[in-house]
């Protein structure tokens, strides 16, 4: 699984992800030039689909190319390398993730492309700069009034 990250609501700041990942194997072309990939996230709460060109670096391609995920919340605004997540539409949670060989650098449509990768991510939001955390838990204590009643609360009719 891979992790990817956020940052804080309109923070000013992308979020640059780094993931390692080995693609070279499955690349159908020799031709260095023409190292274009294309990125495709679909929430798996949401079912909505973000295409993006992520950047890779081949520079180890025999054990992994590095690709570069760059993140963004609000501001700055989302282009064709730059993903907006952590919307309604593509909140925090998991998400799967392909990866293909793209045709040119600016194509965002996978219709007949290779398949490199495919795998599931998990985004969260990165709180190092601040920020609240969506959910804190806090302990239990026993001060309930009436202890021993049972409530039903789903029932199949």
């Amino acid at each position: 699984m891979l992790q990817l990250k956020i940052r804080n609501y309109n923070s000013g700041l992308v979020y640059n992800n780094l993931l390692y990942i080995d693609l070279y194997d499955k690349w159908i072309t020799s031709d260095p030039d023409t190292r274009w990939l294309l990125g495709e996230l679909t929430s798996q709460f949401t079912d909505k689909t973000v295409f993006w060109t992520p950047t890779g670096d081949w520079t180890y391609q025999d054990r992994y190319v590095e690709l570069l995920i760059t993140t963004t919340r609000g501001l700055p605004a989302a282009s064709s390398t730059v993903i907006e997540l952590g919307t309604t539409e593509l909140p925090l949670g998991f998400y799967d993730i392909t990866i293909y060989q793209n045709s040119d650098g600016s194509n965002l449509d996978p219709t007949g492309l290779n398949v490199l990768y495919k795998g599931v991510a998990n985004l969260t939001q990165d709180f190092a700069l601040g920020g609240t955390e969506p959910v804190v838990y806090t302990e239990y204590t026993t001060n309930d009034a009436d202890t021993e009643s049972i409530y039903i609360t789903n029932t199949a009719v």
